[in-house]
């Protein structure tokens, strides 16, 4: 320890230990937007979401061999913050004339795949939009992808919505099962992938969806639509 004089009495003199630079956060927060009108470009996707804050970077993916896009992009942020404000301001709005479905990316796509957590809603009357479907869900729990399935612009009157834990799930279907939304009684059950369906799976609601057209058609759409993605 270094020592100075200050009127003949020795002083100690602390040595200031350099600061070590401040951390930077090289992390890139990743969102996944679907539902893509096909006509839109990584240049329409940059003007969206600009508004919101700086971008890292956009990727629109593609068919490798047609070129054609698969209707769902990536946009990445330097901030969580901007990457957060743009999921809850910018999700189910329209681009092109086309509300896109915004959600978190995920790193490791099982549980979407496998459909964990996600429920099954259907007897939709045809005026709830996805955007609706999720303000009625989200009371419940953090929810990871909500869509009301639609054709050519006409809801197909059923849809899905997943959340992040397998309680908030059963605790949404518990408690929006058998209500009455714009003079419709909607009936949600927990999603299973038909491949997985098995006797464990079979209680009364679940026995009595079997065998309707819908829940045939709800596991195609499901396929189509959220399977291939990622």
């Amino acid at each position: 320890m270094a020592v100075q004089f200050m009127f003949g009495v020795p002083v100690p003199v602390t040595t200031p230990k350099p600061k070590p630079a401040p951390e930077v956060d090289n992390r890139i927060w990743s969102l996944y937007v679907g539902d893509l009108d096909p006509q839109v470009t990584e240049a329409d996707l940059i003007d969206k979401f600009r508004l919101i804050g700086p971008i890292a970077s956009v990727r629109l993916c593609r068919d490798s061999f047609t070129g054609d896009s698969l209707r769902y992009a990536y946009v990445n942020f330097f901030k969580s913050l901007d990457a957060s404000t743009a999921l809850c301001f910018l999700n189910h709005k329209e681009l092109k004339g086309k509300p896109i479905r915004i959600m978190w990316s995920q790193r490791y796509p099982l549980t979407r795949k496998t459909g964990i957590a996600n429920l099954f809603v259907k007897n939709l009357h045809p005026s709830i939009t996805s955007a609706q479907l999720q303000s009625m869900f989200s009371k419940f729990g953090k929810i990871l992808s909500c869509k009301v399935a639609a054709e050519n612009g006409k809801t197909k009157g059923f849809g899905f919505v997943q959340y992040d834990s397998e309680q908030s799930s059963m605790t949404a279907c518990n408690a929006l099962h058998g209500t009455l939304v714009e003079g419709k009684k909607i009936y949600v059950s927990k999603f299973v992938k038909k491949s997985a369906r098995t006797v464990a799976h079979g209680d009364a609601m679940m026995a009595s969806l079997e065998g309707s057209n819908q829940t045939e058609a709800a596991q195609k759409y499901w396929e189509s639509e959220f399977c291939m993605e990622f």
